[in-house]
Protein backbone atom coordinates (compact mmCIF):
# COMPACT_ATOMS: atom_id res chain seq x y z
CA UNK A 1 0.00 0.00 0.00
CA UNK A 2 1.23 3.52 -0.88
CA UNK A 3 1.46 6.31 1.66
CA UNK A 4 -0.61 9.32 0.69
CA UNK A 5 1.85 12.31 0.48
CA UNK A 6 0.12 16.39 -0.10
CA UNK A 7 2.42 17.49 -3.08
CA UNK A 8 1.91 14.77 -5.24
CA UNK A 9 4.71 11.74 -6.00
CA UNK A 10 7.06 12.27 -3.03
CA UNK A 11 6.34 15.87 -2.36
CA UNK A 12 6.98 17.68 1.10
CA UNK A 13 3.54 18.51 2.55
CA UNK A 14 5.72 21.56 4.58
CA UNK A 15 7.30 22.58 0.95
CA UNK A 16 3.51 22.95 -0.25
CA UNK A 17 2.44 24.65 2.88
CA UNK A 18 5.20 27.21 1.87
CA UNK A 19 4.91 27.14 -1.74
CA UNK A 20 1.18 28.70 -1.10
CA UNK A 21 1.88 30.79 1.76
CA UNK A 22 4.72 32.14 -0.49
CA UNK A 23 1.59 32.58 -3.54
CA UNK A 24 -0.40 34.09 -1.44
CA UNK A 25 1.94 36.68 -0.04
CA UNK A 26 3.06 37.59 -3.84
CA UNK A 27 -0.75 38.63 -4.54
CA UNK A 28 -1.15 40.61 -1.74
CA UNK A 29 2.18 42.23 -2.24
CA UNK A 30 1.01 42.90 -6.25
CA UNK A 31 -2.66 43.74 -4.85
CA UNK A 32 -1.09 46.49 -2.52
CA UNK A 33 -2.76 50.04 -3.54
CA UNK A 34 -3.32 53.48 -1.58
CA UNK A 35 -6.83 52.89 0.26
CA UNK A 36 -8.99 55.80 -0.68
CA UNK A 37 -10.95 57.91 2.43
CA UNK A 38 -13.82 59.48 2.31
CA UNK A 39 -12.56 62.85 3.24
CA UNK A 40 -10.89 63.63 0.21
CA UNK A 41 -13.82 63.44 -1.92
CA UNK A 42 -16.01 65.35 0.73
CA UNK A 43 -13.96 68.18 0.96
CA UNK A 44 -12.26 68.54 -2.52
CA UNK A 45 -14.86 66.50 -4.77
CA UNK A 46 -13.76 66.01 -8.56
CA UNK A 47 -10.54 67.26 -7.83
CA UNK A 48 -9.73 64.20 -5.25
CA UNK A 49 -11.76 61.69 -8.32
CA UNK A 50 -9.59 63.08 -10.90
CA UNK A 51 -6.30 63.14 -8.99
CA UNK A 52 -7.06 59.05 -7.83
CA UNK A 53 -7.45 58.26 -11.44
CA UNK A 54 -4.34 59.93 -12.65
CA UNK A 55 -2.46 58.35 -10.02
CA UNK A 56 -4.09 54.94 -10.84
CA UNK A 57 -3.34 55.64 -14.64
CA UNK A 58 0.06 57.81 -14.95
CA UNK A 59 1.67 56.98 -11.46
CA UNK A 60 3.31 59.45 -9.54
CA UNK A 61 4.96 62.29 -11.43
CA UNK A 62 7.33 62.86 -8.08
CA UNK A 63 6.75 61.63 -4.62
CA UNK A 64 7.42 63.89 -1.50
CA UNK A 65 7.84 62.93 1.99
CA UNK A 66 6.90 65.18 5.29
CA UNK A 67 9.87 66.52 7.07
CA UNK A 68 8.37 66.16 10.38
CA UNK A 69 6.31 62.84 9.87
CA UNK A 70 8.60 60.04 8.68
CA UNK A 71 5.01 57.65 7.25
CA UNK A 72 3.43 60.72 5.48
CA UNK A 73 4.26 61.07 1.73
CA UNK A 74 3.14 63.37 -1.20
CA UNK A 75 2.28 62.04 -4.60
CA UNK A 76 2.08 64.11 -7.05
CA UNK A 77 0.31 63.81 -10.47
CA UNK A 78 0.33 65.63 -13.72
CA UNK A 79 -3.66 65.51 -14.25
CA UNK A 80 -2.70 68.05 -17.47
CA UNK A 81 0.09 69.38 -19.01
CA UNK A 82 0.83 72.59 -16.20
CA UNK A 83 -2.15 71.10 -14.04
CA UNK A 84 -0.76 69.53 -11.03
CA UNK A 85 -2.70 67.66 -8.52
CA UNK A 86 -1.40 65.93 -4.70
CA UNK A 87 -2.51 63.15 -2.89
CA UNK A 88 -1.07 63.00 1.05
CA UNK A 89 -0.64 59.04 1.97
CA UNK A 90 -0.37 58.09 5.57
CA UNK A 91 1.91 55.12 5.44
CA UNK A 92 0.88 52.47 8.29
CA UNK A 93 2.19 49.00 9.17
CA UNK A 94 -1.71 47.67 7.51
CA UNK A 95 -0.48 49.89 4.44
CA UNK A 96 -0.68 53.31 2.76
CA UNK A 97 -3.79 54.98 3.26
CA UNK A 98 -4.83 58.33 1.27
CA UNK A 99 -5.49 61.28 3.80
CA UNK A 100 -6.80 63.77 1.30
CA UNK A 101 -6.23 64.70 -2.48
CA UNK A 102 -6.40 67.80 -4.06
CA UNK A 103 -5.13 70.24 -5.85
CA UNK A 104 -2.96 73.48 -4.22
CA UNK A 105 -3.78 77.16 -5.13
CA UNK A 106 -3.88 77.64 -9.43
CA UNK A 107 -2.26 73.75 -9.50
CA UNK A 108 0.42 75.12 -11.55
CA UNK A 109 3.89 73.55 -10.80
CA UNK A 110 5.03 76.71 -9.06
CA UNK A 111 2.71 76.80 -6.62
CA UNK A 112 2.59 72.96 -5.67
CA UNK A 113 6.26 73.80 -4.69
CA UNK A 114 5.90 76.68 -3.01
CA UNK A 115 3.67 74.42 -0.78
CA UNK A 116 5.63 71.10 -0.53
CA UNK A 117 8.84 72.94 -0.09
CA UNK A 118 8.11 74.26 3.56
CA UNK A 119 6.76 71.05 4.70
CA UNK A 120 8.31 68.29 2.41
CA UNK A 121 11.59 67.33 0.91
CA UNK A 122 11.83 65.18 -2.78
CA UNK A 123 11.75 61.53 -1.72
CA UNK A 124 13.72 59.00 -4.33
CA UNK A 125 11.95 55.93 -4.19
CA UNK A 126 8.26 54.52 -3.99
CA UNK A 127 5.91 54.25 -1.51
CA UNK A 128 7.08 51.98 1.25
Amino acid sequence: MSEATWGGEGGSPVAVLLGGILIIFLMMVLAVSVLVSDHAVKKHGDDALAIRSCLDTKGEYQIWKSKTDLNKFFRICELEPGMFGLQVVQCLLSGACEKTAFIKGDGSWGALMKYLGRIATKFNGGLP
